[in-house]
């Protein structure tokens, strides 16, 4: 059978508020793909430019520092990673979870009330998730509380990105078709050509060897498919949609041939 291939792109957003708690929030649900005369042979989810936005109020504004000239790159990253892991802050937490075992955490971001900036954006990266994984977020109060709706605004957390669903598909028979036909000493055909053919098995149920060929000339020294009695043979994919010939050295006989299209 083929098999077609195809990519869907779909673009997910999803928010976290005051509301949201501290519960794993999944990023994502689908529904397995399906259409109508295919059957779905995989699917593998990839997660591409993940990104969040958060607006954060209700905590104590945090100014990022001004570092002189004269200031190491040590010392910059170092004054960083103490602003945002020491000031008060929110933590969001990254989760992976495969099949049905427990979410797993990747990664850590601090939500801070930056000043004077009034959001703050984070990349969250790209996942290639397979056919088995699901991404999710969780606030986590470090001593500093959660979000919250105060009278200067809603703490809010945007999480936006692309869901990549590549897909493979086959597509599925709902026809098929007796071969009547009769096979002598004189090559003969004994499938026409069909462009709509799907799929062409062959069963020998006779007492005769009998070869099988795509050219006319076929004979039984010269021949594609030798098909002893009790054999059977399957088209390869991709499909040959062309003419088939058959000859036997002695008699007549009949096989049983079925095309599915």
């Amino acid at each position: 059978m083929a098999f077609d291939s195809l990519v869907i792109t779909q673009k997910i957003i999803t928010s976290l508020s005051a509301s949201s708690g501290t519960s794993v929030i999944p990023l994502f649900s689908y529904t397995p793909y399906t259409q109508v005369g295919y059957r779905l042979i995989s699917e593998s989810l990839e997660l591409n430019n993940l990104k969040a936005v958060s607006w954060i109020y209700n905590l104590a504004e945090v100014e990022f520092p001004v570092f002189e000239l004269t200031a190491s790159e040590s010392e910059q990253l170092l004054s960083t990673i103490n602003l945002e892991w020491t000031s008060p802050r929110i933590q969001l937490d990254l989760l992976c979870r495969i099949g049905t075992e427990a979410w797993n955490k990747i990664a850590s971001y601090s939500l801070l009330n930056p000043s004077p900036f009034p959001y703050r954006d984070f990349e969250l990266g790209s996942h290639i998730l397979g056919n088995n994984a699901i991404l999710g977020l969780q606030l986590v109060d470090v001593n500093y509380g959660n979000l919250k709706d105060t009278s200067t605004g809603q703490d809010k957390v945007v999480i936006l990105g692309d869901l990549i669903r590549n897909i493979v598909v086959e597509k599925m028979v709902d026809t098929s078709t007796k071969i009547a036909n009769n096979i002598t000493t004189t090559a003969a055909n004994i499938v026409n050509s069909n462009a709509n053919r799907k799929g062409l098995t062959i069963f020998n149920n006779s007492s005769v060897d009998v070869y099988i060929d795509t050219v006319s000339s076929v004979s039984t020294s010269a021949y594609m498919l030798k098909l002893l009695p009790n054999k059977y043979y399957e088209a390869p994919s991709p499909i040959y949609t062309g003419n088939y010939y058959a000859v036997v050295a002695t008699g007549s006989t009949a096989i049983d041939i079925r095309e599915f299209i």
